[in-house]
């Protein structure tokens, strides 16, 4: 497990201060993505402009720059997202992470697409993971997938409220998760 940063800052969130998220993506048994509730029309405004935008957009030649943003299809909906490049598989594949949502996928490279200026902004969704928990190295694969389904159940697609604790050095944010169960 990386170390963590002593000091919990993340654009003006302090230490204990509560925020309502709606997870998009259950990453493993205690980390998972999720997007500000706030932002959810902007969301929606960012769909509709890479809609547009991605179909006639240059394809990405040369070296892709793993920094860079780029508009990637997505394959099971073949829709327009904003994406990075993780890795690359070979000359014709590579995983990439669709930043707005924390999922990622290995796609070719004939579905990535150079977007706009103004569209290189930090990704709306943040990554998670819940305070005090770790996984073990030997965990059992079938405990592992329990786990990731359990944590989906609670977080995916619902709203949450999440309590920074800390942040790790690679932007993870620990948090506790606050559900509001009504009855």
């Amino acid at each position: 497990m990386s170390s963590v940063m002593g000091v919990c800052m993340d654009e003006g969130t302090e230490c204990g201060k509560a925020e309502d998220v709606v997870g998009s993506h259950v990453e493993d048994a205690i980390t998972f993505w999720a997007q500000n509730i706030s932002s959810c029309n902007d969301l929606l405004k960012l769909s509709c402009v890479l809609a547009e935008a991605c179909p006639r957009a240059q394809a990405a030649f040369g070296k892709l720059d793993f920094n860079k943003i780029y508009g990637g299809c997505f394959s099971e909906d073949r829709c327009w997202y904003r994406c990075v490049v993780q890795r690359m598989i070979n000359n014709e594949k590579c995983q990439v992470l669709y930043i707005d949502y924390g999922n990622s996928e290995i796609i070719n490279r004939s579905e990535i697409v150079e977007i706009p200026e103004n569209l290189q902004y930090p990704s709306v969704a943040k990554k998670y993971r819940l305070w005090g928990l770790r996984l073990p190295a030997d965990q059992n694969l079938n405990m592992f997938d329990q786990g990731k389904t359990f944590l989906g159940s609670l977080v995916f697609e619902k709203a949450i409220k999440v309590r920074q604790k800390a942040k790790q050095k690679d932007d993870t944010i620990l948090v506790q998760a606050e559900l509001s169960l009504i009855f």
